[in-house]
């Protein structure tokens, strides 16, 4: 099964840091569990792409990294993306490089939403028990992306999910609604992201106007976790499992 490659298809960043305790981490439990398979990762960003090129650091785009794949001669390849929605990065740079060769593994919070996945996210950020807690994922600019409202039906009267982009929803009002609700004074917040990075410095956590300063302008007691999902073990412990349970069943690797 040499000719069977991976593809770990990410938005990407360009904090070293960031990447190895993110992207390089999940890369190398890959290599570990599926040591006959070729792994290589890609980002979905041409911002970060160009980025680290300046640096000497090249990493391709999910198309540009199936077509070297392709003429590197592997038969199979399977593209599994760490974008936790199916939104627009994955419709616009991932799935469209599905394929007769190419399977696409379908983003951790696609539906039907698989409850278990949902605790283990619940498990990356334990709050106390006087604490509500904030979920906040990126949402879409262009378009709702009803993943996160359907995760709220999931979550307890005292677990919220708010979007950064103010054009989707549920956005900052409509998380202060539901803290209303629930008699919150004590919030922890926690970006419901795979890497946290500049969203998490800027919009959920920094000095202006982020969910931070305007939460804590409310009044409410904030303790915020910068680290993105990716930085658990626990959490891309699934993503193995994911792939593992695809990969044996795939009736063109029997």
């Amino acid at each position: 099964m040499r000719d069977v490659a991976i593809v770990l298809a990410s938005f990407g960043s360009a904090d070293d840091k960031i990447r190895a305790t993110t992207f390089d981490a999940l890369e190398v439990e890959l290599r570990k569990k599926f040591p006959a398979f070729e792994v290589r990762q890609a980002f979905t960003s041409n911002f970060m792409i160009r980025k680290l090129a300046r640096r000497g650091i090249l990493i391709d785009t999910p198309q540009d990294a199936v077509a070297r794949l392709r003429r590197d001669g592997f038969r199979k390849i399977f593209v599994l993306p760490t974008h936790l929605t199916p939104g627009e990065e994955f419709d616009n740079k991932i799935k469209i490089c599905a394929a007769v060769d190419v399977e696409i593994i379908p983003p951790l919070l696609s539906e039907p939403l698989d409850e278990k996945i949902f605790a283990t996210i619940l498990d990356c950020f334990p709050r106390g028990v006087d604490e509500d807690l904030i979920l906040i994922g990126h949402g879409s600019p262009n378009r709702h992306n009803p993943v996160y409202e359907r995760l709220q039906r999931l979550t307890g009267d005292r677990v919220h999910i708010g979007v950064i982009e103010a054009t989707d929803t549920p956005n900052f009002a409509d998380v202060v609604k539901r803290l209303k609700i629930s008699r919150a004074e004590k919030i922890l917040l926690a970006p419901l992201l795979f890497n946290g990075g500049v969203h998490v410095a800027a919009d959920i956590a920094g000095d202006s106007d982020s969910w931070l300063t305007r939460l804590t302008a409310l009044g409410y007691k904030v303790r915020v976790i910068r680290d993105g999902l990716g930085t658990f073990e626990k959490f891309r412990a699934l993503y193995v499992a994911r792939l593992e349970e695809l990969l044996w069943t795939d009736a063109n690797l029997k």
